[in-house]
């Protein structure tokens, strides 16, 4: 029944479902989203159990803004609204072997800045929303950002091998509507040697200044290359 859900919402034209659900909504890429006029959660906070689900944690954290109903991932917005993710699986919670498979997990809520963090389960890879709870608009980013220590950038790494760096991104939050700034290719320092990607574990130095540590997804990258990224007037660049 669940799988038949998800292939019939798939089949109706999007522009379509939103007329009908009354609000035009912020559709991205593949993504069934759909702003509906429905508050969500206090009724649900009251007497519902909060199910048991990859995202059950953040759920029971946000028990007063966000709720499961099994494929469908709803978060509060302003105005009495609320934003309805649909996954869409082949068979039951399996992506495997599913190029169309989209799974929407709940990851955290920013209160300073207002965005829902929302992780986006592939077959191969992942990707990730930011998602205003103002209105519902969608920001799609490689993967859950880092908050730099003032709240005022995010950064978010793509670590996946078959796309290296697409979709690794500086976030800039100090807007209402955040804005992604594609990082500029990879660090070429003077004397360091090969280096086909980023290494996964970005931390941030200060509020300025990022390093990526870990280890490659390229096993024969240099590994003491140096991968610092700074924020100069709001731009990314590597620093060598």
């Amino acid at each position: 029944m669940r799988v038949l859900l998800a292939l019939i919402l798939s089949a109706i034209a999007l522009d379509a479902y939103a007329q009908e659900a009354g609000v035009q909504p912020p559709f991205i890429a593949t993504s069934i989203a759909v702003v509906v006029k429905e508050s969500c959660c206090i009724w649900q906070k009251q007497h519902v159990p909060v199910p048991n689900s990859a995202d059950r944690e953040a759920l029971e954290k946000l028990r007063d803004r966000a709720y499961r109903n099994g494929i469908i991932l709803q978060l509060q917005l302003d105005r009495d609204r609320s934003l309805k993710f649909v996954d869409n699986t082949s068979v039951g919670e399996s992506c495997e072997g599913y190029d169309g498979c989209r799974k929407h997990r709940l990851i955290g809520y920013w209160p300073n800045h207002r965005q829902y963090i929302v992780e986006v389960d592939l077959w191969e890879g992942r990707e990730a929303y930011l998602v205003s709870a103002r209105d519902g608009h969608l920001l799609p980013v490689g993967s859950p950002p880092l908050l730099s220590p003032s709240g005022e950038y995010a950064i978010g790494v793509d670590d996946s091998i078959g796309y290296p760096n697409g979709g690794s991104e500086l976030i800039d939050l100090r807007q209402e509507t955040p804005t992604g700034i594609r990082l500029p290719g990879l660090p070429a320092c003077p004397g360091t040697g090969q280096q086909y990607g980023l290494r996964s574990d970005p931390v941030w130095l200060d509020d300025s200044r990022v390093e990526f540590k870990g280890i490659s997804p390229f096993p024969n990258d240099d590994p003491t290359a140096k991968q610092v990224l700074r924020i100069v007037n709001g731009k990314p660049e590597w620093e060598c």
